[in-house]
């Protein structure tokens, strides 16, 4: 059997987010991959910086919609990567002799019925989609509620036990909702000895933080938006996390995840704290240190119920490879 340098671009890394590299050249192989998602060999001409800037300048354009995971938009960019995948000479490595490979979605749309609103003491903070929030469930339900959950600070919402590094010592978190940082311990503090520094590890990131409090039991999870440790503005956020999310189709109809998934903006957060008798910034300090213990947030707490519409849809990854020039087995 061929060993091929594999290239495989899904669609949905073809929007916001940044993805590494899932397959790495293999030392047998004299084919490279470009950071354009293009090839290049020994055999072949070094791609240019014009080329990948006019790939790039084609699949940024209104051309394609915004590359939606499925739908023409999605149709259409995913043919001209696979026109261009066969014009640098890459062999086919999809289904049934193409560059494609179909993958079924879910497809989940919140409804304008959804509403989330946070109780204190003496007043009501409404959650608006967009505005001072973004909420959803990944839950394949027609409607999903929270109802009094009571709000914990968990600093950063991380257990790494390669780091020493325990958010959730101690604490029962079953039905609660945990407010957490987003990035690492390290970023705020600069200490390259904490984590990796101002290198985000995975910790670091929402998916992980999201899929830690489920486990922990959490009915809702909040991540405090910040923009330079999460690295990209708060309209990133509204504009990403609003409308259809997809996501792979998971046995458990994900039903594993938190009934209640969001981000806060900064201002609304240090309005929560400060309706809890708590100071943002003094917390956020503690959250970067060992010494951090999950802070209750006395007297918030939330209700929600998320309505959705929800669907399977077909969308397609682009795959293809080049053939080593030297060792071709």
């Amino acid at each position: 059997m061929r060993r091929l340098s594999l290239i495989s671009l899904p669609v949905l890394a073809l929007g916001l987010t940044a993805c590494e590299p899932a397959v790495s050249p293999s030392s047998e192989t004299t084919a490279s991959a470009t950071v354009s998602g293009f090839v290049q060999s020994e055999s072949q001409q070094s791609v240019s910086g014009a080329e990948i800037a006019r790939r790039v300048e084609r699949l940024a354009s209104d051309e394609f919609a915004g590359r939606p995971p499925s739908g023409p938009g999605a149709l259409e960019s995913t043919q001209y990567i696979a026109d261009e995948m066969a014009s640098a000479g890459m062999v086919p490595m999809g289904e049934n002799g193409t560059y494609f490979q179909n993958v079924t979605l879910t497809e989940v749309t919140s409804k304008d019925s959804s509403f989330a609103r946070i109780t204190a003491s003496d007043k009501s903070i409404e959650l608006n989609q967009g505005d001072n929030s973004v909420f959803w469930t990944k839950r394949y339900a027609k409607s999903t509620k929270v109802t009094d959950s009571e709000l914990v600070f968990v600093g950063y919402g991380t257990v790494a036990p390669e780091y020493d590094w325990n958010d959730y010592a101690g604490l029962d978190v079953a039905g609660k909702t945990v407010v957490m940082l987003v990035n690492d311990p390290g970023f705020a503090t600069k200490d390259e000895d904490l984590f990796k520094g101002e290198t985000m590890t995975y910790y670091g990131r929402w998916t992980y933080k999201y899929e830690e409090a489920a486990r922990q039991g959490a009915a809702g999870v909040i991540v405090i938006h910040e923009t330079a440790p999460a690295s990209y503005p708060w309209d990133v956020v509204s504009g990403s996390w609003t409308g259809a999310q997809f996501d792979l189709v998971q046995p458990d109809k994900g039903m594993s995840n938190a009934a209640l998934e969001g981000w806060v903006t900064r201002e609304q957060a240090v309005d929560l704290f400060k309706a809890s008798g708590l100071d943002f910034e003094a917390q956020k300090t503690k959250a970067a240190t060992r010494e951090f213990a999950a802070v209750p947030m006395n007297g918030l707490t939330l209700s929600a119920q998320i309505d959705n519409d929800i669907k399977e849809t077909q969308s397609r990854n682009v795959a293809g490879g080049v053939i080593g020039s030297k060792f071709p087995d």
